[in-house]
């Protein structure tokens, strides 16, 4: 019996962690779009991250993003990076990458979906908000 518990016990502690593997190589759209955003700007950048993706095509979608990144930056200032956080395989062709986009006075988190299509790696849904606990799953936040 007491062998049955622990098998739960250290199930239940160790699964989630494996479905979100810390250090995995950021997707090259999404460090595309992060090279962009720091040279060129936000348009650059959300053109880069849509890059192939059905979403390119919905331009109020577009010019929403765009427009939200700017109120971001008026917020708080520069892009610096983008550092991912951790990534959740969902299936054999989509990953979530969780990230902090880094500006120079404060982080807005962000998910990327992506889903891979013979070489190309393209992004199918994304979600930025300035409080982690919207975008992050509670056990990265230590919950």
């Amino acid at each position: 019996m007491t062998r049955t518990y622990v098998c739960a016990i250290a199930l239940a502690v160790l699964w989630p962690a494996s479905s979100i593997a810390q250090g995995e190589n950021l997707p090259q759209v999404l460090s595309l779009g992060a090279t962009e955003y720091r040279q060129r700007g936000t348009s650059a950048a959300v053109r880069a991250w849509l890059s192939n993706s059905a979403l390119a095509r919905d331009s109020s979608l577009v010019s929403r993003t765009i427009a939200s990144l700017r109120e971001v930056e008026g917020a708080f200032g520069h892009f610096v990076a983008l550092e991912p956080v951790a990534t959740a395989r969902i299936g054999s062709r989509v990953v979530r990458t969780y990230a902090a986009l880094l500006y120079e006075n404060g982080p807005l988190f962000v998910y990327f979906d992506t889903y891979r299509v013979s070489e190309k790696v393209i992004v199918t849904g994304f979600l930025f908000n300035a409080k982690p606990d919207a975008i992050l799953p509670s056990r990265l936040l230590g919950g």
